[in-house]
């Protein structure tokens, strides 16, 4: 499975139960990168993807997804070294904001691609992709 996460500098992913932020531009270039492809979430993110018509929602997704589904995982932290992550796609806020959910990317992560894109309500968005190595 390929998971799909936004963070801010400090690799903060969520505080307070909520997401730290939010925008459209980004929610667009995902929908892009999974193309046909189920593209998990849980019913909290559902008003992000309303255009995207290969939604499966699921209070579990990781556990759901199968080898090359997508995972966008908004609140929970990871466990990097789960063998069915095959590839993290993470988009980066390039800002700090308050959080109490963050996310380590493990040694055993290469990143192998990134691109930078103006955002809706950012300035730059920052999109990296990390394989194993």
């Amino acid at each position: 499975m390929y998971i799909i996460i936004c963070l801010d500098d400090n690799n903060g992913l969520a505080f307070n139960h909520r997401r730290q932020s939010q925008d459209r531009i980004v929610a667009e270039d995902i929908r892009k990168t999974v193309g046909e492809k189920k593209l998990w979430i849980t019913d909290y993110s559902r008003k992000l993807f309303q255009a995207v018509s290969n939604l499966e929602i699921s209070e579990n997704p990781k556990e759901e997804a199968k080898k090359g589904e997508y995972v966008f995982q908004e609140l929970e932290t990871l466990d990097t070294d789960d063998e069915q992550i095959e590839q993290f796609i993470i988009y980066r806020w390039n800002r700090v904001y308050p959080a109490d959910v963050s996310v380590e990317i493990g040694a055993e992560w290469k990143l192998t691609e990134t691109e930078e894109f103006p955002g809706f309500s950012h300035e730059k968005i920052t999109k990296e992709i990390y394989c194993r190595e």
